[in-house]
């Protein structure tokens, strides 16, 4: 199985992440909390999430995972993000 370079892969992941949120939030991407995963073969994967700390500064985090297992998507959702004005189809 091909091997990747794995800091050449999270600044990929990095400009997608970048991209995508621009897309999908528009304006409000520097306001939106967000997670980017990729998943790689065996279950590896990196993980780019952006949002406010507790302090209230924003940051992005990457995470390498060496074991991740994404479940099939529930077809519902949440009650805690009741009343969102976006509806975003998660797939």
């Amino acid at each position: 199985m091909k091997e990747l370079d794995t800091m050449e892969q999270i600044g990929v992941l990095s400009k997608k992440a970048i991209e995508l949120g621009k897309e999908l939030y528009g304006d409000n991407v520097k306001t939106t909390d967000f997670k980017v995963i990729q998943p790689y073969a065996n279950g590896q994967a990196i993980t780019l999430s952006v949002g406010d700390d507790d302090e209230g500064v924003r940051r992005t985090k990457v995470a390498v995972e060496d074991t991740l297992t994404i479940l099939p998507t529930v077809d519902a959702t949440l009650d805690v993000y009741e009343g969102d004005e976006a509806d975003y189809d998660a797939e």
